[in-house]
């Protein structure tokens, strides 16, 4: 690392590691509520419980203040918690779940009950944010604004600031903001959750039922600049090459005009692996999902949010920067602009990846415009991508609609259509594509009371829809019916050890557009929640016989027996310094084997700022089938599979974090029997065996984070991959974890500085 690049960072640390609370007008943000100014404030008092959903008053009294003004909304809480009641003050990192008590404000900002923003502060100044939609969630936005806690006797106290230009919100005429707010509370020790007013995500009207408001309009513009410099230093050499080293340089910037307008932009950002993707290793025949966490693709992305209720999405941002065969790829340039008006909301988004050196990197267009009317809300959806290199361009159009019929019921549906052309050359093996179709899907959602629920769907994917070139499809060419009914028992006798109980009842029919049925399933799980906050739940399956037409990847369907599952499930009373959760499970394969496994994942709080966590896991398979590309030919595996992981989290100030994390996989497959398919779908017995495998990879990251300023942090990381494969097939978890840590293939120091200016 070069010695300015060193200086640079050294200056910056010192520059901010005196900053102290966070003053705004005539308020500073240091968790105690001395300052005159909240005693004008509204006040919100009437808190009911709503966690388990009783609508009783609260059992421990809560009051927020709010005052807005020209610098934004500040909110106060005060929780009285009294001695006798454990009070779980725990630190987490930055969006991690808040196992803590904690305090949540959600904001419309329009009030219009179509997209909203949740800010949560845990009893140690933890902080999570998120955009809540029409029944979905997404906890991969991050927002600037401000917290901070303290305790006195019998109470705690939070303070927050939300900056107007938190997020992009619609203008008014009359200089009067319409908005809405949902306030709640949880206390962790007891299972409880108090809001304000009575409204809850189980139900249809969640954000219709909040609390609305009317501030004064603000008019408020920022540019904000996001400078980094990120240094790679790689320590493994890549097998037959040399150690390469990489710097990086390059801007981030946000503009916000005034209250209606952003810009999000980047040029030449880095993505280098500060935050770690779990590890996986996938024999199926369909793609794992990866959650997004590179800052472009989370901030100002509630517009773009594309989740369908089957968990496939139109525009799914971890495609960008990976490269049409699976190469990371560098992106040039990236641009976000979105605008809210006072009846539609528009959006355009547009990333160019690096096509230097002849590389197959591509454009990126995706936009979106929407539109709510009283209880209907309608929008249109486009993404477009462009591969000079291949030939190939993909567009995905839909069109969605959610209509609230009635305080009780709402209908939700989309119609997507794709249009993939591809010109044959040698990029491509001369591969022609010139292929247009449909999908659709429609959803009814009915809760009748706080008790019962209901929802039923449909979808259909046509035989040459597609849309992963942008967006995340597990698979095309079947039609799918989904039922899901639930019931919530609220209350027991005060005599009882139950706080709450709960019933779900789930079953699904899909068949291929070819008119072959792929399953007929039906599950039914029961879950109780003890006063002491233990959680037991049983989950009981049952999958009918049916064709798979993927697992050959296009050598034939196999027609698959029914099979069984069974699980059962305990959480240890959840505001212990020591807790854990355990699962037992047993089921059938596909070829009717048994299979049984467990796990154990302990969490031990050493102290307020001192985690140490992890999981430890095994599943035998008695006969696991997969396919055997060498051989083209499935075969069934004896298999023993074994996972590990550990993690450590350590405040040591409230700027700094320290993390540890170490993730095992190890894979022991006999092959025991080899097959062919006949023509009615049957397994026969093949004369060419299949080879055996032993797979183990390994995982490993030390990173050290300090926090400048909100947004600006310093990351020093250290990472290191290991992965060895064999066709022994009976290592043994011993020789597996001792190989897999040994096979060293990537091991690299990462150091990063992004500031906000």
């Amino acid at each position: 690392m070069n010695q300015s690049y060193c200086h640079f960072l050294l200056s910056a640390t010192l520059s901010f590691s005196l900053m102290g609370s966070a003053a705004y007008a005539d308020i500073t943000i240091d968790g105690v509520l001395d300052e005159p100014e909240w005693l004008d404030a509204n006040v919100y008092t009437n808190f009911v419980t709503v966690e388990p959903l009783t609508g009783d008053v609260a059992k421990y009294a809560t009051e927020v203040r709010m005052i807005t003004n020209k610098e934004g909304i500040f909110v106060s809480f005060k929780n009285f918690q009294p001695a006798s009641v454990k009070r779980v003050n725990r630190r987490f990192p930055r969006d991690a779940q808040i196992e803590a008590d904690r305090n949540v404000v959600s904001i419309d900002f329009d009030g219009t009950a179509v997209a909203a923003y949740d800010f949560t502060v845990g009893s140690a100044n933890s902080r999570q944010d998120g955009i809540i939609g029409s029944g979905t969630y997404s906890g991969d936005w991050d927002g600037t604004w401000y917290s901070q806690t303290s305790t006195t006797g019998d109470y705690w106290f939070s303070e927050i600031h939300i900056p107007w230009t938190v997020a992009p919100m619609s203008g008014s005429s009359d200089g009067n903001k319409k908005m809405a707010v949902w306030f709640s509370r949880v206390v962790y020790n007891e299972s409880l959750r108090f809001a304000f007013p009575n409204a809850f995500y189980t139900r249809t009207t969640f954000m219709e039922d909040w609390h609305p408001i009317e501030v004064k309009q603000v008019k408020a513009s920022t540019l904000d600049w996001f400078p980094y410099a990120s240094h790679n230093n790689n320590l493994k050499s890549p097998e037959g090459g040399t150690l390469t080293n990489d710097t990086k340089v390059g801007l981030d910037f946000i503009w916000r005009p005034n209250s209606t307008t952003q810009l999000t932009g980047a040029i030449n950002p880095d993505f280098g692996q500060v935050e770690s993707d779990d590890l996986v290793v996938n024999f199926s025949a369909f793609e794992t999902f990866v959650a997004e966490k590179r800052p472009f693709f989370t901030e100002n992305q509630a517009l773009f949010s594309s989740a369908q209720p089957n968990e496939d999405v139109v525009l799914y941002t971890r495609r960008i920067g990976a490269g049409a065969d699976s190469g990371l790829l560098d992106i040039d340039g990236a641009a976000k602009l979105t605008h809210y008006g006072k009846s539609v909301d528009m959006g355009l988004f547009a990333v160019r990846e690096d096509m230097s050196e002849g590389g197959a990197g591509g454009d990126f267009i995706s936009s979106r415009i929407q539109r709510k009317v009283d209880d209907l809300s309608f929008g249109h959806r486009l993404t477009h991508v462009t591969r000079d290199l291949l030939g190939r361009e993909a567009t995905v159009q839909g069109i969605d609609v959610k209509w609230d019929s009635s305080n009780k019921v709402r209908v939700a549906g989309q119609i997507l259509h794709s249009d993939i052309k591809q010109v044959p050359n040698d990029a491509n093996n001369y591969y022609a594509i010139d292929q247009q179709d449909y999908a659709g899907w429609m959803n009814w959602s009915y809760a009748p009371s706080d008790k019962w629920s209901h929802v039923l769907y449909f979808s259909h994917y046509g035989d040459e829809f597609e849309m992963n070139d942008m967006g995340f499809m597990r698979r095309n060419a079947f039609d799918e019916f989904f039922g899901y009914h639930r019931y919530d028992r609220r209350k027991y006798d005060q005599e009882s050890s139950l706080l709450s109980g709960s019933n779900e009842f789930s079953y699904s029919y899909a068949e291929n557009t070819a008119g072959d049925r792929l399953y007929a399933w039906a599950e039914l799980k029961s879950e109780w929640i003890f006063k002491s906050t233990r959680k037991i739940s049983v989950d009981l399956e049952s999958t009918s016989s049916g064709w798979d037409d993927r697992i050959t990847r296009g050598n034939g369907s196999y027609f698959r027996p029914s099979k069984y599952h069974a699980a059962v499930r305990y959480e240890s009373p959840r505001g212990n310094d020591y807790v854990f959760s355990a699962k037992a499970y047993t089921g059938t394969e596909e070829t009717q084997e048994l299979y049984y496994g467990a796990y154990f994942s302990p969490q031990l709080y050493l102290t307020e700022t001192l985690t140490l966590g992890g999981k430890v896991s095994f599943k035998k398979y008695r006969e696991w089938l997969l396919w055997d590309g060498d051989a083209s030919q499935l075969a069934g595996y004896q298999t023993d599979k074994y996972v590990g992981s550990i993690r450590l989290d350590w405040y040591p100030s409230n700027r700094q974090e320290v993390r540890l994390k170490f993730e095992w996989i190890g894979l022991d497959a006999e092959a025991i029997n080899s097959y062919q398919l006949n023509n009615s779908g049957d397994l026969m017995a093949s004369d060419i065996a299949s080879s055996n495998f032993s797979v183990s990879d390994t995982a490993f990251q030390i990173r050290y984070r300090y926090q400048l300023a909100p947004l600006s942090d310093i990351f020093f990381v250290y990472s290191r991959g290991g992965f060895y494969g064999t066709e022994d097939g009976d290592e043994g978890p011993k020789t597996l974890f001792d190989k897999g840590w040994r096979g060293v293939q990537v091991e690299s120091i990462i150091a990063k500085i992004r500031y906000r200016f």
